[in-house]
């Protein structure tokens, strides 16, 4: 929205709903988790109105939530593998 109120068209972005959104300190774009895979981080350029890839993660691990440090050029995430293998042994008595 712009600050007389009339609304600012954006492009439709797709992003994950419990890995949340966070605007960078300046205000000028807006980090996300898109739906497609793999699951790197995207930003919305506000002011351009173009969307664009940030990282290129290798591993598949799910990210869960996210955050930009505060000079924003980092963004800091824990990554979950769920690739364990459980094994039961039995052991004699």
């Amino acid at each position: 929205m712009k600050p007389d109120g009339t609304p600012l068209p954006l492009p439709d972005i797709r992003a994950r709903i419990n890995s949340g959104y966070r605007f960078t300190p300046s205000g000028s774009g807006l980090v996300y988790l898109p739906l497609i895979q793999p699951p790197d981080f995207w930003m919305l350029d506000i002011a351009a109105k173009t969307m664009r890839p940030v990282t290129h993660l290798e591993s598949r691990g799910t990210i869960r939530t996210f955050d930009i440090v505060p000079g924003g050029d980092e963004i800091v995430f824990g990554r979950l593998n769920e690739n364990s293998d459980i094994y039961l042994i039995d052991l004699p008595k």
